[in-house]
């Protein structure tokens, strides 16, 4: 009889707190509902068969492991402000009679019923939409939907383990909570505001550092190699630099702006700037996590939908034809002439032929010489790493239709990303004076799948090709590149598919265990199949990019419903004082929509700094998976910018109501 009491007394605190619980129940659904989603498709046998279907796969499995970070700080963090709400209520209970051990019990009824609420409609909505999703996914992929309704029975133990796991320790620290106060405290607990937070030059001046180190690196970063190596170094500083800012950085302006006497004194600005001053330190954190929820949202969006709208032209720059057939040996006249009889012996209708051979070098370019050792590289210059790719002359005029000349000791060179500017060319000891510098080039792979800078350098015969082989060999010793002839072509009129077609050049490849010949290798790609492997991976970020968007908006949605609630409740007193001693109601609400409007804009002010800031930085990131459309990847962002704005200010009108009917 006793538990049922407890039990009874728990479902009446959680219908008379609806306003506070609903809420929290709702997002903690969602949270599990989305883990289980996610989970179910990162482990669902339909895609691993897909063509590509493991690169999605891939990022999925580590979007599990970002909800499961995110799911514990979230659901801590929001259910604290539950508890600051429920302290005085508890208190009464302690002073009527009821020993903190009873309480106990009745916070474990509660936290079980939000548990398994959470759990049934959760997995019961992910069972729901997963079929829903996974049919999404496939068509985003461009694939067939079979029959079946599938069922992820681990993606079910998962979210039970789990989420049972985080509400126990949700239920340990509130009982360490109310364990540590006693009860005339948890009466006044909801009425104790924050002292007056100090003045902290220190730490203002650490988060300024801290924000502009960050930008710093996101602005200074000039090669997309160096841009992945410090990507996480400046996103780390500006969360710092975000978080100190806003807890003691807000506070030291608004000390600033409380010692202009010709602003401070002003009936508005007294009660906004007093108010925020009295209870910073409280805002200012949850302000900070809504200023990095917007910008993860931001930068998850605009970097997914950009992706995913220029797969058509990342394919087209790295394919410029539809079969691409690489064979590496020393005879490149052999195999220039076994290529071309695989096309002839299988009567394959080729179009746009283009063939070449070449032989290729890295190294530190710098002043027209070519040091290879890399090792010297660090991790500032790694983008100082240039290849080298020497072609014959012959190759390139019957690619381009040309009738250049060239003597032995010189070269023409072309440039992928920047114009060559030095009078001469030295590798090793042989130097080469640089004739002419061009200005257009061969449809090759290797321009269109660059990062770093190439460098074609044309050369006179095939003679000097494969002295620069000899010196390749020399320097690198045992870690040289075979020398390449490349064939591309088009197959639009022959009835075969591309992959058939590139199987008949895989025959070339001679058996490592033959030693009566040099070794040959032969290595195809076609158009189709890198258009489905690209599509698989960036249909992984934009899922994972949804998905996990749904997750941050939701988070930023309910600690500002939560901060407007907790906020009002602490302002209808002071507010009531203030009109009892003669405070206009015109000036009165001014000052309230002034304060509500300063407090729920900044973090959205800021998250659009940061992102500012960080676009030359994400835009180098994006050219390590191709993606080099600068003016879409701008206009993507203003895009989601300008609608992340609109759901932002309604989320404020809907939220600031509920503080304007507490406040009044």
């Amino acid at each position: 009889m006793l538990k049922h009491f407890y039990f009874r007394l728990a479902v009446d605190n959680l219908k008379k707190n609806g306003k506070m619980f609903l809420p929290f129940l709702c997002s903690s659904s969602l949270t599990v509902m989305i883990f289980y989603l996610v989970y179910s498709l990162s482990h669902n046998e339909g895609i691993t068969a897909l063509a590509g279907g493991q690169y999605v796969q891939m990022l999925l499995s580590l979007g599990v492991g970002v909800i499961v970070i995110f799911s514990i700080i979230f659901l801590f963090y929001t259910h604290s402000f539950l508890m600051k709400r429920r302290k005085h209520e508890f208190g009464i209970f302690n002073i009527l009679g009821m020993e903190k051990k009873h309480i106990a019990r009745v916070i474990f009824y509660e936290t079980l019923i939000s548990l398994v609420f959470s759990l049934v409609f959760g997995i019961g909505t992910g069972i729901l939409f997963d079929k829903l999703s996974y049919l999404i996914l496939l068509r985003m992929l461009s694939f067939d939907a079979g029959f079946g309704f599938y069922i992820s029975v681990t993606g079910i133990v998962y979210s039970l383990v789990l989420f049972s796991l985080i509400y126990l320790l949700i239920y340990c620290f509130s009982l360490f909570q109310i364990q540590m106060t006693n009860p005339i405290e948890l009466i006044h607990s909801q009425q104790m505001g924050e002292k007056e937070p100090k003045t902290k030059w220190l730490f203002s001046l650490a988060g300024l550092g801290c924000l502009g180190f960050g930008y710093y690196l996101a602005v200074s970063i000039t090669d997309p190699l160096s841009a992945f190596t410090f990507f996480f170094i400046a996103v780390v500083l500006v969360i710092f630099g975000t978080y100190l800012l806003f807890i003691a950085g807000s506070v030291t302006f608004l000390k600033l702006l409380k010692k202009n006497k010709n602003y401070y004194y002003k009936t508005r600005h007294f009660i906004s700037v007093s108010n925020m001053i009295y209870r910073m330190k409280q805002n200012a954190v949850g302000l900070a996590n809504i200023c990095i929820l917007s910008t993860m949202i931001l930068v998850m969006l605009s970097t997914t939908v950009s992706l995913w709208m220029s797969i058509d032209s990342i394919i087209s720059s790295r394919f410029p034809r539809e079969v691409q057939v690489a064979m590496r040996g020393y005879d490149l006249d052999s195999s220039k002439v076994q290529l071309m009889t695989v096309l002839e012996e299988n009567k394959v209708q080729a179009e746009d032929i283009m063939l070449y051979r070449y032989s290729s070098m890295s190294g530190i370019l710098e002043n027209g010489t070519l040091d290879t050792d890399i090792s010297q590289a660090s991790l500032s210059n790694v983008g100082d790493v240039v290849s080298l790719y020497f072609i014959p002359l012959e190759d390139y005029n019957a690619s381009m239709d040309q009738q250049l000349t060239l003597k032995q000791d010189e070269v023409f060179i072309y440039g992928t990303h920047q114009k060559y500017t030095d009078d001469y060319l030295k590798v090793g000891d042989v130097s080469y004076r640089v004739k002419d510098t061009l200005s257009n080039f061969m449809d090759t792979q290797e321009a269109g799948t660059s990062i770093n800078d190439n460098y074609f350098v044309v050369m006179s015969d095939y003679t000097q090709v494969l002295q620069i082989q000899k010196i390749q060999e020399m320097l690198y010793s045992n870690a040289y590149s075979t020398p390449t002839t490349m064939l591309s072509f088009n197959c639009d009129k022959d009835n075969r598919s591309q992959e058939k077609i590139a199987s008949l050049f895989r025959t070339l490849n001679i058996d490592e265990g033959d030693t009566t010949q040099d070794l040959v290798y032969v290595y195809t790609s076609t158009k189709d199949a890198s258009y489905h492997e690209v599509m698989s991976l960036y249909a992984g970020f934009l899922f994972l990019g949804i998905f996990l968007s749904m997750l941050f908006v939701v988070a930023a949605v309910l600690i500002m419903y939560y901060k407007q609630i907790t906020e009002g409740l602490q302002d209808r007193n002071r507010f009531e004082i203030m009109a009892n001693i003669g405070l206009e109601k015109r000036e009165l609400k001014r000052s309230i929509n002034s304060q509500v409007l300063t407090v729920f804009f900044l973090p959205l002010i800021v998250a659009g700094i940061h992102i500012c800031f960080a676009f030359p930085l994400i835009d180098k990131l994006l050219r390590l998976l191709y993606f080099d459309d600068t003016k879409l990847f701008v206009t993507v962002t203003l895009i989601c910018f300008l609608v992340f704005v609109v759901i932002y200010s309604i989320v404020y009108l809907l939220t600031s109501k509920v503080y304007y009917r507490i406040v009044k």
